[in-house]
């Protein structure tokens, strides 16, 4: 099966690496010669990385003949039974593609997009309908192993029944989110969590050292293995009804932005790609970061597919 994905920015190039990993020939798409080059080399890399600790079976030799770029879009779309839109989000630009890949994809197509919070099969209800719908990964895409599919009551549900399966065969776990709302699942889920925590920072309840502590040795220790839902029931659900009686009500129920985001973006602490945020990334400690955030999941993927796949 040929692919093809628009966009080689930030998730475009590891969308490709899925596909290709999966066995199936990749067209990528950007109006950037600058952006495909980099795009490739990152795909080169991960492949090679990944092959090096054991989570893929062959190198780079095996996958990078399947992938080909160009700033041509009928060029990539053309004989793609799947096209993935993963360009900047901007409704204007997507609506300027959109109208591109209707008259230049087969009929057939399905046609996706990688989206984080747009609910655009509403706002573009006329473009291929039954066969457009949401997949949004998750950033690195080759290595986090969920796939949001977001429909719609018109989306077809062959269309997505396939794409499960295609999904799961380039070593995804998709789910299915039935209907649009703001920030899909996970989104909602970490927002919902940071919320909380940020209101117990502007409290003085607690630090952000020690909210993170909290979160990777307690909430996401378990979490990599046992659900919600599981944990409800691992608990006991006489037990939960009687907790949650009582943290519920003085839960923060907040709408607004946090003040302790807002000055920090105010004063251009933006986080890991500005130096500063809740923490400090001066002095080459950005690169640190980012190296050891990917070897970490990268050790948690090995053990995800050993147990959990």
């Amino acid at each position: 099966m040929k692919v093809a994905v628009i966009g080689s920015g930030v998730m475009g190039p590891g969308i490709a690496q899925v596909f290709m990993t999966g066995g199936h020939e990749v067209a990528l798409q950007d109006i950037s010669e600058k952006a495909l080059g980099e795009g490739a080399e990152s795909i080169r890399k991960s492949i090679a990385l990944m092959h090096e600790k054991g989570i893929l079976e062959n190198g780079e030799e095996k996958y990078m003949p399947l992938l080909s770029v160009t700033t041509s879009l009928g060029q990539a779309v053309e004989g793609s039974r799947l096209v993935v839109e993963a360009v900047p989000e901007r409704p204007d630009i997507k609506q300027a593609l959109f109208s591109e890949l209707d008259r230049l994809c087969p009929e057939d197509a399905v046609i996706v997009s990688n989206t984080s919070s747009l609910p655009l099969p509403e706002i573009f209800p006329d473009f291929r309908p039954g066969k457009f719908f949401v997949c949004h990964f998750f950033n690195p895409p080759p290595i986090i192993p969920l796939v949001e599919l977001v429909i719609s009551g018109r989306t077809d549900k062959g269309a997505v029944d396939w794409l499960k399966g295609e999904l799961v065969r380039c070593g995804k776990k998709p789910i299915v989110v039935k209907g649009f709302v703001l920030g899909f699942l996970v989104n909602r889920l970490q927002t919902a969590m940071a919320r909380e925590a940020l209101h117990l920072i502007n409290r003085g309840i607690v630090g952000p050292e020690d909210v993170d502590t909290a979160v990777t040795a307690a909430i996401g220790f378990k979490s990599a293995w046992q659900g919600m839902f599981d944990t409800m029931d691992y608990i006991g659900l006489d037990t939960v009804a009687m907790a949650y009686g009582v943290i519920f009500p003085d839960l923060c129920n907040d709408t607004g932005v946090p003040p302790e985001v807002t000055e920090k973006v105010r004063e251009g602490h933006l986080g890991v790609k500005s130096g500063r945020g809740f923490f400090n990334y001066e002095g080459g400690r950005a690169a640190e970061v980012m190296e050891k955030r990917q070897a970490l999941l990268l050790d948690q993927l090995k053990l995800w597919k050993k147990h959990m796949t």
